[in-house]
């Protein structure tokens, strides 16, 4: 029996009675009666009527994550689309409500101290580093690298203490260039100048000119026009349009969300956009998003989610998931 929700799944856009059709070995007439036991149940729902009737599951997330089980190489190439370097699609007034009432905030030595063990672990781990948490510890406190891990590792966190640190110091947003350099620091080291985690200098905190790059198992391709200055002047107006943001979680979610949609620099977008986006939290003296026990899986999914449709729904709830995570983390309640 065809699987209809898993086909209607594969549209988080919506899909068309037509675009139904061509995916099931069912009559029209036994379609319709499927769609209207579906719409019974609750299991989809419809918008539009006549030629633009569309059909969607009844939980959006749970479509856009049957749709990017498809091979990347099964699915629409999504260029570059600058309009979505506006502030909109951004945090829904209920994500927004949900994370209100923070009290004021501030980090101490302490406090920070046990931040930068939290995020330097997280994020090194949503770029495949392997340092638990007790290892990142060890790493940061004792200088004492993991036996049987790799040296990459070790340094992968090592520059987001650094990063951090940093960050923590000088909380402005054109810090962007000296946090990535940070972030992305080979050190001169023979042994790490292969890992795709880390660049020589003259790549580290300089916008990409003449460098193409690539999203991994995804079908977006990020803009690349040499010569131009182009991606360095994109950059500069998300930088200047976080800062236009009043409301400091809701800039926090667009600098997380477009710095590497832009992908500015020939790697480490991501880590970038993961430190840069607490600048606004900073600032504001409310509390940093640490990304702790972050679920990786969806993180990607949500990231190529924007990517490829220009959806935030996915992202939203990981940015909300991982804000309420790492308020917990400092024992805050609101």
């Amino acid at each position: 029996m065809d699987n209809l929700l898993e086909i209607i799944g594969g549209f988080p856009q919506g899909a068309s009675p037509k675009q139904i059709m061509q995916r099931v070995s069912l009559s029209r007439p036994t379609l319709n009666r499927r769609l209207v036991e579906e719409l019974a149940r609750g299991t989809i729902v419809v918008k539009g009527r006549g030629p633009a009737t569309r059909y969607t599951v009844a939980d959006p997330l749970a479509a856009q994550r049957a749709y990017f089980d498809k091979p990347y190489t099964e699915r629409i190439i999504a260029r570059y689309r600058e309009e979505l370097l506006e502030f909109e699609p951004g945090l829904s007034e209920a994500a927004l409500a949900s994370l209100g009432n923070l009290p004021p905030y501030s980090m101490d030595k302490r406090a920070l101290g046990k931040f930068l063990i939290d995020f330097s672990c997280a994020s090194s781990v949503l770029e495949g580093g392997t340092y638990s948490m007790l290892d990142t510890l060890a790493l940061i406190e004792y200088g004492e690298k993991a036996a049987g891990k790799p040296i990459e590792d070790a340094f992968l966190v090592l520059n987001h203490k650094e990063a951090f640190e940093f960050l923590h110091d000088n909380p402005r947003l054109d810090s962007i260039f000296r946090v990535h350099d940070l972030l992305t620091n080979d050190h001169d080291l023979p042994q790490l100048q292969s890992s795709r985690h880390f660049l020589t200098k003259p790549f580290r905190g300089v916008p990409r000119e003449h460098t193409d790059v690539d999203i991994a198992l995804s079908s977006y391709v990020p803009p690349f026009r040499p010569g131009t200055g182009y991606v360095g002047k994109m950059l500069g107006r998300i930088l200047d349009r976080a800062a236009s943001i009043a409301n400091p979680v809701q800039a926090a979610f667009y600098l997380l969300t477009r710095i590497p949609y832009l992908q500015p620099f020939q790697d480490g977008n991501k880590r970038t956009s993961r430190a840069m986006c607490n600048v606004p939290l900073l600032q504001s003296n409310l509390p940093a998003v640490s990304f702790v026990d972050f679920g990786k899986r969806d993180y990607i999914v949500s990231m190529i989610a924007f990517y490829e449709l220009g959806d935030v729904m996915l992202a939203e709830a990981c940015f909300v998931d991982a804000y309420n995570r790492s308020i917990g983390r400092l024992g805050i309640k609101h």
